[in-house]
């Protein structure tokens, strides 16, 4: 596999997870907008802690829990960056080519230069 396809294929991963979130999140935001519009209500505790901060809802209506598990969600698709590099390969790992050098391409002005050697 070469290393641009490697990139792509990663590029696409992290677009396909994203527009996975962006669906579900949508998904889960619209629930709640049909829990709060035919009137459920609930009773629950809903707590979590992170590091040092502390979050807790109760009381809530089950469609407002919905509704911020949506954004969350959401919000963690767009917050969320999935760094893809390429990383470039040094000159003495690339093979030379087949054919020969024609005058006026680049590996003829590296070879002038003395980046690439045709020997190795």
């Amino acid at each position: 596999m070469t290393p641009e396809t490697a990139y792509l294929i990663s590029f696409g991963m992290v677009i396909v997870m994203k527009i996975v979130c962006f669906i579900l999140g949508y998904l889960t935001i619209r629930l709640g907008y049909e829990l709060i519009a035919s009137g459920v209500k609930g009773e629950f505790k809903f707590s979590a802690q992170l590091g040092g901060a502390k979050a807790a809802l109760a009381g809530m209506s089950p469609g407002l829990l919905f509704v911020f598990l949506g954004v969350f969600l959401i919000g963690y698709a767009i917050y969320v960056e999935k760094g893809v590099e390429l990383k470039k390969m040094p000159l003495s790992q690339i093979e030379k080519p087949a054919v020969p050098i024609p005058q006026g391409s680049i590996f003829d002005s590296m070879k002038k230069e003395g980046k690439y050697d045709e020997n190795k």
